[in-house]
């Protein structure tokens, strides 16, 4: 069994941007989950496509999709579909790309896991809510 990563208050908010982002919405199956719901964030994962190990991804858009329980564990389970499925939503050249990224660059822990970082998460997750209430009341 591998070993588990610490998930750091970033994690936490970055996991409920791709939520957000997404729409509450599995990029796999299209299964919906409701945002005020208190236990739609348990159905529905922020899955990495290139693990949480590794920094120079672990908070990348491109790496991350809201996947529920049911396809995130299929995904997991079956890596030579995970990557079909990331190329289908990506493209072959974006996810060389994060390989790339992910294989070469050293950034560290503290890069990330600081108070201007989280702040910066914090900011697309509050643009995006804002957004998604803006449609719901017909500002838009």
């Amino acid at each position: 069994m591998g070993r588990r990563i610490k998930r750091s208050k970033q994690d936490t908010l970055f996991s409920n941007y791709i939520r957000e982002r997404d729409s509450w919405t599995c990029q796999r199956c299209g299964a919906k989950k409701n945002p005020d719901d208190p236990n739609a964030r348990k159905g529905l994962h922020c899955s990495h496509y290139i693990g949480r190990g590794k920094y120079a991804t672990r908070f990348s858009d491109d790496n991350c999709e809201a996947l529920c329980y049911g396809c995130h564990q299929i995904l997991t389970a079956n890596p030579k579909m995970h990557v079909e499925h990331k190329i289908s939503k990506l493209g072959k050249a974006r996810i060389e790309e994060l390989e790339l990224e992910a294989n070469t660059n050293t950034r560290r822990k503290r890069m990330f896991e600081n108070e201007d970082e989280y702040q910066k998460i914090k900011q697309k997750l509050e643009n995006l809510k804002e957004h998604r209430s803006e449609e719901i009341n017909g500002d838009w």
